[in-house]
Formats: structure tokens, sequence, C-alpha cells
């Protein structure tokens, strides 16, 4: 008899026998090549153990002998909470399923084993899973092998999958295109929605099976074949304007658009098609309406044109008219005044006091009617003159205006200018009026008693400066606010005031005239603050000397 002897070896590493005594060299040799195979079969097939999914292996009283890696990891538990614990033990009592119990307990003695039983259970850590469960019995090792498949990611996928192509089918059903669903080999239909039944007026069982050109889309077989040769070239393929002939012979105009993709592994052929009939016919009555439009407008823009011509023309007979009546009035007018101011001061002792009154209103009216006529006058010569437009150098012409205006000093009015004033583009004339009414009124319209404050400055803004006359007058009501720019109106706190009411009508019509604007802020009481605006003085240019 031989005796073997085995090495000492590592924990888990198998014995190789080895040389007993008055054995060969080659029996030895073959002894320890038997146990190197049989060491690198247990490496083979622990390495298949853990590379499978999660493995649980049970002894007879379903007690957990040991697991694979990937179930500690998957379910995020260590080998001490697991080896030697009853199967439903595991993780605080997550496993003790009662269908697994039941399929543990009662079915598997019976079988000896069970394939894809699935549980859907809560699990900690991992969350709400499902699983599929296989089982075999080792019985001459008396050992449980219990196989566990997470799926849960597949059944929601397929979940996810099912709910797009409901999706699909839904919007497939209820497009208002065609859409068509072709075989890339034989080029025939095998799909098609609602709508192409309806636009080709073919049930959809009579489109399956047909190619293109059978149901009037391409013009024949051969058109059909040329397409399809290009569209698997390209993958794509789109007519704008494709004639189609539906069933019952009636022609329609319709955009074609076909695309090669891949589904599921094969490709297919979807095509999509709109009736564009009646856009394109809309766009044809559109043109003709353009057309039409287009006639009109000339005729309009033409009639427009000549009554403007016309209306130029008598606009300048009533200015001139105006112009001649007021320059005419002025003579009588000085008569009259000069008359009843010769009788108040050679005769008053032949008049009563009566008639002194009589001739003191008379000589009062005729001054009224003469301020009144020169105004006219000014608006008339501002609204038809050209205006010579030119760098102004703003805070000269100020001072020039105060220091030669007498009525800025009459009351003994305080006028103050702050700070250096720009250069603006303007009109030299154009701008003295302006300014010579707001600082006129600015000093007059002031309660009884008060000295009049004004403060003239300007702010700039970009290309544009706005120029502001505040004074601590009277005041403006809102709503009378833009009322006061009109010719012979005044505000209701001002009728006790001398003037015309066509000095601030004066100051927006040059402003105007000068490429700018004028307004004003006020309150009842609390004095006002008007302003002109005016573009920043620049290079003049020959063509922007004068602006009509």
């Amino acid at each position: 008899m031989k005796i073997v002897r085995f090495q000492q070896t590592e924990p888990g590493e198998i014995p190789t026998p080895g040389p007993a005594a008055g054995s060969s060299d080659q029996s030895w040799e073959a002894a320890k090549r038997t146990g190197q195979e049989l060491k690198q079969a247990r490496d083979y097939a622990q390495a298949i153990v853990e590379t499978v999914p999660p493995l649980l292996i049970l002894d007879a009283g379903l007690r957990v002998k040991t697991a694979n890696e990937s179930f500690y990891k998957h379910f995020r538990v260590s080998a001490a909470q697991t080896e030697d614990c009853l199967v439903y033990e595991l993780g605080n009592g997550q496993w003790n399923i009662p269908r697994l119990r039941t399929i543990l307990e009662e079915v598997l003695p019976r079988h000896s084993s069970f394939n894809d039983f699935e549980v859907t259970h809560e699990f900690e850590g991992i969350g709400r899973r499902t699983l599929l469960l296989s089982c075999r019995q080792v019985a001459h090792l008396q050992r449980i092998l219990l196989f566990i498949d997470d799926i849960t990611e597949r059944m929601e996928s397929r979940a996810a999958m099912r709910a797009s192509e409901i999706r699909y089918r839904r919007l497939f059903e209820a497009a208002r295109d065609g859409i068509l669903m072709l075989d890339p080999e034989t080029r025939k239909i095998t799909d098609a929605n609602p709508f192409m039944s309806e636009l080709l007026g073919y049930p959809r069982g009579e489109l399956l099976g047909r190619e293109l050109w059978e149901i009037g889309l391409l013009q024949d077989e051969e058109a059909s074949r040329a397409a399809f040769r290009q569209l698997r070239q390209q993958s794509f393929i789109r007519y704008e304007d494709l004639p189609l002939q539906n069933k019952l012979g009636q022609r329609r105009e319709v955009e074609f658009v076909s695309n090669m993709y891949e589904e599921d592994g094969r490709k297919v052929i979807q095509c999509n098609i709109r009736d564009t009939t009646e856009r394109k016919r809309a766009e044809q009555s559109m043109a003709a309406a353009q057309a039409e439009i287009s006639r009109h407008a000339v005729h309009l823009e033409k009639t427009v044109a000549e009554r403007t011509d016309q209306l130029r023309e008598k606009v300048g007979e009533l200015e001139a008219v105006s112009y001649t009546l007021s320059h005419d009035m002025r003579a009588p007018v000085r008569t009259i005044r000069g008359y009843s101011r010769i009788l108040l001061e050679e005769h008053a002792e032949k008049f009563d006091p009566k008639g002194i009154q009589y001739l003191e209103q008379t000589n009062a009216a005729a001054g009224l009617i003469s301020s009144l006529i020169d105004d006219v006058l000014s608006y008339a010569q501002v609204h038809s003159s050209e205006t010579s437009m030119a760098p102004i150098d703003l805070d000269k012409l100020v001072r020039q205006i105060i220091e030669t205006s007498p009525q800025l000093h009459a009351s003994e009015a305080e006028i103050q200018i702050d700070g250096k004033l720009p250069e603006v583009w303007g009109s030299q004339a154009g701008l003295r009026q302006c300014l010579s009414n707001l600082l006129t009124n600015a000093v007059k319209f002031v309660a009884p008693g008060t000295k009049p404050r004004v403060k003239v400055r300007a702010e700039i803004a970009e290309a544009e400066i706005r120029l502001w006359v505040e004074d601590n007058g009277i005041g403006i009501a809102p709503k009378d606010q833009e009322r006061v720019f009109q010719m012979f109106q005044r505000a209701s706190p001002a009728t006790g005031y001398e003037g015309t009411g066509m000095g601030l009508a004066l100051v927006r019509r040059a402003a105007e005239r000068m490429g700018g604007s004028a307004g004003v802020e006020s309150m009842i009481g609390r004095g006002s603050k008007f302003w002109i605006q005016l573009r920043k003085a620049r290079t003049p240019e020959p063509n922007d000397l004068h602006h009509e």
C-alpha cells in the first residue's frame, strides 16, 4: 500500500501530495499536476460564482452558508450580516416574504427546483425592487442554490417603452398629416394612419401592401425606384410640391418628406405627407390681393399728393390773407391808440370821469389788439418761413435776452443761470423768440406781492439738451398743461393777467421747427418748470442749414 503525504498548505489551498517513500519521481509529479488542476478548477468555479447575479447558498434548514460578492454589493450587506442567518431573517426580516416562504417550504421539497418566481418587495437601502428567483437543490451536498435576478430596471424600461409606443401610436392616429410606413426592401406600405386614408380615399386595408406609385403619390414605378435609390443613398428625400391624385381622381398638392432609419435593429421608411392645396390657393389669392392693394396704394398716394398740393396752396393763400389782414390792421389800431392817448393827455378837462374811463378802456383794448396782431404775425412767420439752423451759444443768448429786455427788470425779478449753458443746434431767431416768451411769462405770472425768482438750467442726455426755465409763479393745473400750448388758450389762474394766449403756442411751434419739442411740469401754487429740448450743437453740413 502506498502512503501519500499531503504538504502543509495555506487556508483555502488544495493540498498536493508529496513523494511517498519508495515512490518514483514520475508518480509524485503526476499527483502534483492533479492538485494544480483541481486548484485551477476551483478558482475557475469561484470566478464564475462571483460574476453571476446575486446568489445565496442555503443549507437544508434554509440557513445561509455563504453568498457571492454580487449579493453583498447589490443588497448592501456584509458577510457577517448574512452567513449562518435564516434566509427570512436577512436584513431585519426583509426576506420574510410570504410568497417566498411558501415556495421554499412547500414547493421546493416536492420539485427540487423552480425558475423565474417573480417577487416585488421593499428592501431597506435599495427601495422597491422586482426580483426573479430561481432555485436548485444539490442533494448530495445538502445545499440549496438560490439565484436572484433583479429585473426592476428592465420592467421600468419596458413600461417606459410601452408608454412611448402608446404615445407614438396616439400621435400617429391623431396626426393631421398623412403618415406611411414602408418596407425598404419591397417598397411596400406596412402601415398608414387614418388621415392618409382620408387624404387618398383608400381604406387602410387597401393601402397596405401597395407601392407609392400605385396610390397616386409618384408618377410611375420607375419614378418610385429612383426615389428609393436616392433614399438609400441619403436616408432622406423631400419634395416641396408633389402632385397627388386620390382614388376619386381629385388632384391635390402635397409636401412629401421621407426618412429611412433603424428601428429594433431593422431599417424602416417613414413618409410624411402634408396637404398644401389650400395653402397654395391662399398664397395665390394673397398674391392677387397684394397686387390689387399695390395698385390702390399707388392710386391713393397719387390722390394724397394731389390733395396735399391743393391743401398747401390753400394754406398758403390763407396765410397770405392772414398776414396781409394782420399787417393792414396795425395802422388803424395805431391810429386809435394815438388819438385816444392825445384825448387823454391834451383834452382830458373836456371829459367827465366816465368819458375818461371810456378813453382809457379804448386805449387798453387797442393795445391788446396791437399785441395780438404782432403775435399772429410772429406765429405766421414761424410757421411759413425757412428756419436757418446752426450751432448756437445758449449761454450767451440767454444772457443777452436778460440784459436787453426791460420787462424782465420791471418787477426786480431775480434771474439765476445755473452753470454755463451748452451749445445747441437751432435757429437764432426762433430760439430767441422761445426764450423771450418763457422768461417774460416766468416774471409776469406770479402772485401779487411775490418777488419773481427764475432759474435757467440745462440737462444733457446723449445727443440732446433740455433747457429748463423754472419759476415761483402761480402754476398751471395738470388738465391745462397741454392746452396752454394751443393758440389763444390760457390757463384759468392766468386769466387775470395781460396776454393774448399766443406766447406758448409760438414757443412750441418754434421748437418743433428746429426739430425739438417743448413742455411743462407744474402744480397750482407751486410754480412752473417749462422746458425746450433741442439737439446738441454739431458742425453744420450743406444739406441741413435749413429746416423746413
